[in-house]
Formats: structure tokens, C-alpha cells, sequence
């Protein structure tokens, strides 16, 4: 697809249509994903197939260039995170991409859909980009880091060094909390005594703790005994 001043125009004809009778599902979920831009009221699943179908012919320069268009709704922008997640790109060009479209994204969603475990993100460059966004001074940005080090790096080869990572995390924003969180929860399936460990050696803030404990004792994931190790974790923050 070639960039073209229609291009835009386009996509914005596609998502109207796959909306089309999600007005209820549109309004119920832009209170989900906390957002201050428009819904239009695309479901996630068909926003993949869109996204797989466009990013079939498209370039880095018309995905930049969708980038650039303003006051975008919130399937659009969300749209574009996923046209770099499938198009055909070297990594440094689908990281220069996502540092476009970062500073556009306004929701939790538009990070947590946008990250996708592939074995391309679990390179050394995904790596460095994602330590280089924990230091952000923008919440949804760290947010990004740390569901990218959740979902293609919690590893034997990286465990240790992503919960270093962690520990210099200076942003203590809600969505960055909750993302900690749900780092902590899903490491433990994997490392429990290790994250367990992590959670209790003074780096972790009581609030994150107690939800990444929340988070597990909410999951099928943990064994009966591990179960108990975790809820008696929890009630020492009560004693």
C-alpha cells in the first residue's frame, strides 16, 4: 500500500464498517480502556485481522505517516500499533515505529493488545528498548517496558536481570503499579520461590506487593500448598 493522502481516509472507511451495530459495545468500552479519545467500537479480534490484512502491503513510511494523523480515535491509534506489530520489518525499524506510536497511545489497551509474544521480540534489540523505556518519565511508555519484559523475557536467561530491572523503576503510576503486578504473578508460576523472594526483599512497594499476592491468589496456576505460601505472605502485611 502505497502512502497516499487516501490512505488515511481508507481505514477510517474499514473501521466504521466493522463497527457498524457495536454502538452499545463502543460506549461500554471506552469506560474499560479509560480513554479520552473517540471509540469507534471495533472489536480487538477484528482489528487483528484488519491489521494482518493491510500489513500485508504496507510500508514503514505509510505506517509512519498514519502515525502522524491527529485526534485519531482509539481503534485507529490502536490499529496502527498493530500494523507495525505485523508488518514485515527489521527490529530497528519496527523500534523507531513504536517509539511513534507511544507517545499516542492514552490507554492500558492500547499497550496491552499492541505487545504480542513472538520470538523476534525476545531479541537483544527489543531488550535495550525496553530497559531504555522503564526510565520514561511517561506512565503508558514503562507500562510498555514491563509488559514487554512479562511477555517475551521472563525466562531462565532473564529473569534475574529483569527483576534488577525492576528495582529501578522510579514511576509510581497507577497503570505501571498494576502492569509490576501482574509481572510479579505471572513470573511466580514459572519462579515462585525466586519471585516470592523478589516480593519480600524490601524493593518492592507494599501496594504492588499485595496485588501481585492478590493477582496469584486469583489464579489456577499455583498448586494447594503454594496457595497457602502465598496467603500466608498477604497476612503479614496485616500483623
Amino acid at each position: 500500500m502505497k502512502a497516499n493522502s487516501n490512505m488515511h481516509d481508507d481505514i477510517v472507511i474499514k473501521l466504521t464498517k466493522l463497527a457498524e451495530g457495536n454502538e452499545t459495545y463502543a460506549e461500554f468500552n471506552k469506560r474499560i480502556v479509560n480513554t479520552k479519545m473517540s471509540v469507534i467500537g471495533v472489536r480487538v479480534p477484528d482489528l487483528r485481522r484488519l491489521a494482518r490484512e493491510l500489513a500485508s502491503d504496507m510500508s514503514a513510511a505509510d505506517i509512519s505517516e498514519l502515525l502522524t494523523v491527529q485526534n485519531g480515535s482509539f481503534d485507529y491509534v490502536l490499529l496502527c500499533g498493530l500494523l507495525i506489530t505485523h508488518a514485515r520489518l527489521d527490529d530497528q525499524t519496527a523500534i523507531d515505529l513504536t517509539k511513534q506510536y507511544l507517545p499516542r497511545v492514552d490507554s492500558w489497551a492500547h499497550i496491552d493488545v499492541f505487545v504480542d509474544k513472538k520470538r523476534r521480540f525476545a531479541g537483544e534489540s527489543w531488550w535495550n528498548f525496553a530497559l531504555e523505556c522503564l526510565r520514561s518519565e511517561a506512565e503508558l511508555t514503562v507500562r510498555y517496558s514491563v509488559v514487554s519484559l512479562m511477555t517475551n523475557f521472563l525466562d531462565e536467561a532473564h529473569i534475574n536481570q529483569v527483576f534488577a530491572a525492576l528495582r529501578d523503576i522510579t514511576h509510581d503510576g497507577y497503570y505501571v503499579k498494576m502492569a509490576l503486578a501482574w509481572l510479579y504473578a505471572t513470573a511466580a508460576v514459572n519462579f515462585f520461590e525466586l519471585t516470592l523472594a523478589e516480593l519480600e526483599n524490601g524493593h518492592v512497594d507494599v501496594w504492588t506487593r499485595n496485588k501481585a499476592y492478590q493477582k496469584m491468589r486469583e489464579s489456577r496456576r499455583f498448586t494447594p500448598e503454594q496457595q497457602y505460601i502465598i496467603a500466608s505472605h498477604r497476612a503479614k502485611e496485616y500483623c
